[in-house]
């Protein structure tokens, strides 16, 4: 089941909006609830796409409205992918504003042509931050980027600029940076 939304967009200065598609295998509508159920599904907008088994939403709306992705959430933005059990989405102005995803852990890998080495990352609990182009990793955080690795209980990673930064200290965890020397010839 396709769903065409064309008036639904990401609205940049200058630039044309971008409609956002929503395919499913199947949905239904519960009138009492208000609330929109779908199995299936796959949402796209520009270089932003969400996919899952199943989801519930607040409704078709996508000028302010609600989420709940489960089942092998799968996120692509732009080069990182993110993988999650479930996933909080919140949308405000037909653009996706935060993301809040659960996992044992829930896992990203931000892959760069430019970069020879991935970027991944992980943590029980991962939020995105669709306006900053960050991700926060809380409870059992850790980076690594080739044979370095960063861990600790709350580390925030800004896609855009590539570069990692810890976040809170209140877990009482130090940050723990192990760098791994190149091998010698």
């Amino acid at each position: 089941m396709l769903f065409s939304i064309p008036t639904l967009a990401i609205a940049q200065q200058g630039e044309e909006p971008l409609p956002i598609s929503l395919d499913a295998d199947s949905s239904s509508f519960d009138r009492d609830s208000n609330l929109v159920f779908f199995s299936g599904l796959s949402i796209a907008q520009g270089d932003l796409k969400i996919e899952a088994n199943e989801a519930e939403a607040t409704g078709l709306d996508f000028e302010m409205s609600e989420w709940i992705f489960s089942g092998n959430v799968r996120i692509s933005i732009d080069s990182t992918i993110i993988r999650a059990s479930t996933a909080e989405v919140s949308f405000q102005t037909h653009e996706l504003s935060t993301v809040n995803l659960l996992g044992d852990p829930a896992v990203f890998e931000d892959f760069s042509a430019a970069r020879a080495i991935d970027i991944r990352g992980g943590a029980s609990i991962l939020e995105y931050d669709n306006q900053a182009r960050t991700l926060r990793m809380t409870d059992g955080a850790w980076l690594s980027e080739g044979s370095n690795e960063f861990r600790g209980c709350d580390l925030i990673y800004d896609i855009d600029e590539e570069k990692i930064t810890s976040g809170s200290s209140e877990c009482g965890e130090p940050v723990v940076i192990t760098i791994l020397p190149p091998p010698t010839d």
